[in-house]
């Protein structure tokens, strides 16, 4: 077995010590104070206490209702943007093109979806292409939505294909 280190012996031998009364005196009723009237407890700690319960309740259920809309719209945008990406990809004269498509879902229902379309294309033609099918893709699974063009046409990526 362990032996007990200097102070800790040191602590118990003294709270052991002090522990043990030195003198005991015996108590007297002394002088009887007058008897006092109860003092009315308030109430309103108790309601307080339920009030603040009740609030802390309600804060945690709009904050769940807060994020799950915030879930259930971030679900709608990753959908959108992978429905729109699809169908870009399987458009053979378009699937080599660098276009990124990223779109954001508003919080609220009747706010409408917003679809930007990022890139460089070397035709202009090619970038009418581009925004015709995503907005095309986008008339058929979200027709409020409303597009972003941010589709470059640079003539020289031609010749670096090339």
């Amino acid at each position: 077995m362990r032996k007990p280190s200097r102070p800790v012996h040191l602590s118990s031998c003294l709270l052991a010590w002090l522990s043990i009364p030195a003198e005991v005196w015996a108590q007297s009723p002394g002088i009887q104070a007058p008897p006092t009237t109860p003092v009315p407890t308030a109430q309103g700690g108790a309601v307080g206490i339920v009030v603040a319960v009740v609030a802390l309740c309600l804060a945690i259920g709009i904050a769940v209702k807060l994020y799950d809309l915030r879930r259930k719209r971030d679900e709608g945008a990753v959908f959108l943007q992978a429905r729109i990406s699809n169908a870009v990809q399987l458009d053979s004269s378009l699937a080599t093109l660098p276009v990124s498509v990223f779109a954001r879902a508003p919080l609220w229902r009747r706010s409408p979806a917003v679809v930007e379309i990022i890139g460089t294309v070397p035709t202009p033609e090619l970038r009418d292409a581009v925004v015709r099918l995503v907005r095309r893709e986008l008339s058929q699974c979200r027709p409020d939505a409303r597009t972003e063009d941010r589709v470059v046409v640079d003539p020289l990526m031609a010749k670096h294909v090339a």
